[in-house]
């Protein structure tokens, strides 16, 4: 009897092609998907989001729906550009392409007010800066966690005498249901213009002919209500799931101090030990300082607040109008006379100390004004104390920017000559920088005195060129020569092109702190003969006290050659603390009391450009893809039906038995 096995193999034969062919097509797809996507979107890598912060009763800021918003592009130069977006354009959603002049409070209203038709804002840097001035935030900041209040200086609360912050419209302090991007670069800025007058600018007036120039957002926020409420949520997962999903996290960073004479931080001070502070991270309730006062309340720092004796602070001080320098006090606690003749006396020190330097007069004011925003209020609330703010300002703030992103080193007259390079630029000594060291030069040769100096001389005098130096990092280029020089190996990275950071953020410390604290360590510290592992582990010299000083072993300057750099350790006083709002070590995450301002988390923030395709051409694209795919359907399994017929493999000499 004769068996052939062709049927067999044919079917095997067949199954096993479409496998391939299947294999092919999606091992295809996946080498291509890549290059297509490339070819449909334009991404926007130099944009600045506006996330969603929230604290004890609020939400602020913004945010995209889950999978992205996305509208037709359109440009607003002038406030009239307005009428296509909210009534006359005819293919809504829009996303708005906003010149930075007209990013104000009245125009957002506006754009508030139609959400249908809005799903975003992207806005230009206005260049040069606006020249009425721009500031995002309140005219009162922090209000109510200073020291006054309706029981403590009714009269000054709530800024009643004085809004410090005159240009202030708190648009930073609103929440809207659509994204906004910030466009840093300004060549991205003009690529998104260009795609929109080659696609989407109106002739006559007529509607624009498809294909449009869209922008798609991606700014979903998983934090919503409040603190509160943010907090209790992650609070629950943390407790009872073993892959927690946080939806907000504390603003915080952390306090730079420093000690002039070496102490054991682990005891308390004496009363006649002297301690330099510099709070930091105040933009959102005094979350520096309230902080640090707490640990002093405490028990937790080793100052206790009952040893402070005078307290000197720096306020804005860049941009004086003339010589003058205001020291402002506070009313309420000079109504205590001890306070008030220490007030005094602190008073007459630092017009002593400004006596000798031409480029600063110091200028008293009224008993009766109350104190700007200022850490000071912090430590008042807690104890009356004698303590002066130095600023630049005798009421209203002079900076036309507070707080916002023209804040910047332009506003202060930080300017370079063309042509120079960065290494050039590090080392030119600004008029700025000029003056800054003349207040700085009062400062010194006041705490010098404070700190029980008395044989005061005119030889303390501050370098103009640390100064411009400084200036130089923060405001203008972080990755400079001098910060490489002073700053740990690792912490390389932390310094770009550009100026450091100033947002407070949840991850810490930032750049702006570690280069606070290192700068800090390396014009009060000491160099040290140390190699890199003892300066890493200063327990084995038995001539050095980690629990005395803090040890870093830095990149130190450029050789001779500028090849190489020649590391060396730093011996200092300058620490860390952290500032975090006791409001979430206490978890009062309703508090009055302590700033309780957190930011949400998210998943995925970006934003890109492409081209969009009219409804109708939208559905009848996928009527014929679905199309397609019932017909690929019917085809398969009527091939895959017939494929004994089809698929018929050649018999081989020898496969027949008998």
């Amino acid at each position: 009897m004769a068996t052939d096995g062709g049927g067999c193999v044919a079917d095997l034969g067949s199954r096993s092609l479409l496998r391939l062919v299947s294999f092919c097509v999606l091992l295809a797809g996946l080498c291509e998907g890549n290059s297509v996507e490339k070819k449909i979107y334009i991404p926007l890598n130099k944009t600045a989001p506006c996330v969603r912060l929230l604290n004890a009763t609020h939400q602020i800021g913004c945010q995209s729906s889950v999978s992205g918003d996305t509208g037709v592009i359109h440009v607003v130069q002038k406030e009239e550009d307005l009428q296509w977006v909210l009534t006359d354009g005819p293919n809504p959603p829009y996303v708005v392409l906003l010149e930075g002049t007209l990013f104000t409070r009245n125009l957002m209203e506006k754009l508030k007010g139609r959400t249908s038709r809005i799903a975003g804002l992207a806005v230009s840097l206005a260049k040069p800066s606006p020249a009425t001035g721009f500031s995002p935030s309140v005219q009162c900041p922090n209000d109510g966690f200073g020291v006054y209040s309706n029981s403590y200086g009714p009269e000054f609360a709530h800024c009643r005498e004085i809004a410090w912050n005159s240009l202030g419209d708190g648009l930073a302090y609103e929440d809207f249901s659509f994204p906004i991007f910030l466009l840093e670069d300004e060549n991205e800025t003009n690529v998104i213009k260009q795609c929109y007058r080659d696609h989407n600018l109106s002739q006559n007036g007529s509607a624009p002919a498809f294909p449009l120039c869209a922008m798609q957002l991606f700014s979903h926020m998983h934090a919503v209500i409040s603190t509160v409420t943010c907090m209790r949520r992650s609070f629950i997962q943390s407790s009872f799931s073993i892959n927690p999903e946080i939806v907000c996290d504390p603003l915080s960073d952390y306090n730079v101090w420093s000690m002039l004479k070496p102490v054991n931080t682990s005891e308390t001070l004496e009363p006649d030990d002297k301690v330099v502070v510099a709070a930091t991270r105040e933009t959102f309730d005094y979350i520096g300082s309230s902080r640090m006062v707490y640990d002093m309340e405490n028990g937790k720092f080793p100052v206790q607040l009952e040893n402070i004796d005078s307290f000197v602070e720096l306020g804005q001080v860049a941009l004086r109008n003339s010589l003058e320098l205001w020291m402002h006090t506070d009313p309420m606690s000079q109504k205590n006379e001890t306070v008030q003749n220490q007030v005094e006396e602190l008073l007459t020190t630092l017009e002593k100390s400004g006596a000798g330097v031409p480029t600063v007069v110091l200028r008293r004011l009224s008993r009766s004004q109350p104190l700007p925003p200022s850490s000071l209020q912090r430590f008042l609330r807690a104890r009356n104390i004698s303590g002066v703010v130095l600023a630049d300002h005798s009421a209203v703030f002079h900076n036309h920017y507070y707080q916002s992103i023209y804040d910047t080193a332009e506003n202060i007259n930080v300017t370079y000559p063309e042509g120079q390079s960065p290494e050039e630029d590090l080392n030119f000594v600004t008029d700025a920088a000029k003056a800054l060291a003349g207040v700085a030069t009062v400062l010194g040769r006041a705490l010098y005195q404070l700190a029980g100096g008395t044989n005061f001389s005119d030889t303390i005098q501050a370098d103009p060129q640390t100064v411009t130096r400084l200036l130089y990092g923060f405001l203008v280029r972080a990755n400079n020569s001098w910060f490489q020089s002073i700053l740990r190996p690792d912490l390389r990275s932390y310094l770009g092109d550009g100026p450091l950071q100033h947002y407070i953020a949840v991850s810490s410390p930032t750049n702006t702190t570690y280069v606070v604290q290192y700068a800090l360590a390396n014009l009060t510290g000491k160099v040290i003969d140390l190699t890199r592992e003892q300066c890493q582990d200063p327990s084995k010299v038995p001539t050095e006290n980690k629990d005395l000083y803090e040890y870093t072993w830095v990149q130190g300057p450029l050789n001779s050659n500028e090849t190489d750099r020649l590391p060396r350790c730093v011996r200092s006083t300058a620490r860390l603390a952290r500032a975090l709002s006791p409001a979430f070590e206490l978890k009062q995450w309703g508090s009055t009391e302590y700033s309780t301002w957190t930011e949400s988390r998210w998943k995925d923030i970006r934003a890109r450009i492409f081209l969009i395709a009219s409804k109708e051409l939208e559905f009848i694209t996928l009527m014929v893809g679905f199309g397609v795919l019932v017909f690929s359907l019917v085809v398969t399994y009527c091939i895959n039906a017939k494929a004994d017929v089809l698929f018929i493999a050649p018999r081989e000499p020898g496969s027949v038995s008998y």
